[in-house]
Order: structure tokens, then sequence, then C-alpha cells
């Protein structure tokens, strides 16, 4: 298949393993949030410069609209494409469906996870361009028409800078976040308050056996609850 490789990024450095692990693909779009430049092309690369304005739908709908492959695979800066992975597409023949699922894996202090909710994330991350959109601001999700199917080699996210990396993202993404629920008719209540962030280190940590992945399953599970407490907090303040 043709494809295209997008990638939606704060910094135009992207690291060079991203890069390579991905060189298989026809077309390269980096979509760079920065005030609004030239776009810029270095053979098969294309950087443009377009401000993210909180909404990471909109980001990826703009390359959607600039990419000249009927298919398009996204992959966000801090996720590696296995070498299984990158080999599976490249052998992807003549098929119906409209998009494929691909299995994420998190990789936290060089350990893959296994388990919690992460240890089963499947996303909507290769699809015909033409088949759909992202919606939602923030935890964007590819709306696909027709039949989705599934990759079996993985995807990779790299987060062994968890704190730092976790911590800036959980202040600006739980914000985006509130918003979008406040417009999809989820108000703030202080059940959920109280409630949600327990409920979500319960799931990450005994329902979906995080403790199988360790200490480390133990702090993750305890930051998806933090992120998820965050969230209802940006509620309240936005509320008040």
């Amino acid at each position: 298949m043709k494809l295209t490789v997008v990638i939606i990024t704060k910094s135009e450095k992207i690291n060079k393993q991203v890069l390579e692990a991905v060189d298989f693909a026809g077309e390269i779009i980096i979509v760079v949030d920065s005030p609004v430049k030239h776009s810029k092309k270095d053979g098969k690369i294309t950087i443009y410069y377009r401000p993210l304005k909180d909404d990471f739908a909109s980001q990826r709908n703009f390359a959607l609209s600039k990419a000249k492959n009927n298919w398009v695979f996204f992959v966000d800066d801090d996720e590696y494409v296995s070498t299984e992975l990158a080999r599976e597409i490249q052998n992807l023949g003549k098929t119906e469906n409209s998009g494929f699922f691909i299995k994420r894996l998190d990789v936290c202090f060089h350990q893959v996870l296994h388990h919690g909710e992460t240890g089963n994330t499947k996303i909507l991350r290769l699809a015909k361009k033409t088949k759909g959109k992202f919606i939602r601001p923030v935890h964007e999700t590819w709306k696909v028409s027709g039949e989705v199917g599934e990759l079996g080699s993985p995807l990779y996210h790299m987060k062994n800078n968890l704190i730092g990396g976790f911590t800036d993202r959980m202040s600006h993404y739980s914000e985006i976040d509130a918003g979008a629920l406040r417009k999809e008719n989820k108000p703030f209540s202080y059940l959920r308050l109280f409630l949600n962030p327990k409920g979500k280190f319960i799931q990450n940590y005994f329902c979906k056996m995080g403790f199988l992945d360790g200490s480390v399953g133990l702090f993750y599970a305890y930051l998806m609850s933090v992120q998820s407490l965050t969230v209802r907090i940006f509620q309240w303040t936005k509320r008040n």
C-alpha cells in the first residue's frame, strides 16, 4: 500500500530512531505546534507549522488533508514502530478494511507494561484518509466508516521520562479534558471527585492485574489515579 506516516509534535527535532523506524513510508508529514511558518520539505519529509490551540483532533485532521497517499499511519513523537509492525504493514495486500487497530504497549523505565489499562490498549492509527476524521480535542478518536481489522504486532509508547513527562501532560491535558467532559454533558459531581480516582487505581492495579508489573505497575496505577483526580479538580474550578 502507498502510505503516509504522520507525526504530531511540539518540536521538529524528532528522535532519530522514531524517524528511522517509519522510513518505509512513501511520505512522512510532521505537524509542529508553533506559530505558523512556511512549510518545508526534505526528501520524503514535509514539515508543517501550525498552532495546536488545545485541539489535537484538529491537528490530526489537518495532517489528513495534507497526506498524498490513501493510507495514513499516525505515530506520536514518543512512540516507536517495532520492526515486526513495520513489516506487517508493508506486507498488507489489497484489503476491504477501512483501517486497522494496533496494540500499543507502554514502556516505563525500560520495562514493557503488559497489565493495567495500558496493557491491552488498541488504538486506530492506520486507516484510509477518506474514511473518517478525528473527534474530541484531547484523547482524540479516529472515527472511521467501514470494516476495521487488527494488526498483531505492537507499537511501543516510550515513557522512560515518566514523572516529568506525566506531570507536564497532566497539567495541560487535564484542563482540556475537563472542558471536553462538560461539552459531552458529563458535569462535575462530588461523587465522581471522590470515587473516580479510587476506582481508577482499583481498576488498574487489581482488576487489570497491574500488580503483575511489579513496582512500576503500582506507581503507574497511582499516577493514573492522580490524573483522574486532576481532571475532576479542573472541572470543579471551571464550575466555580
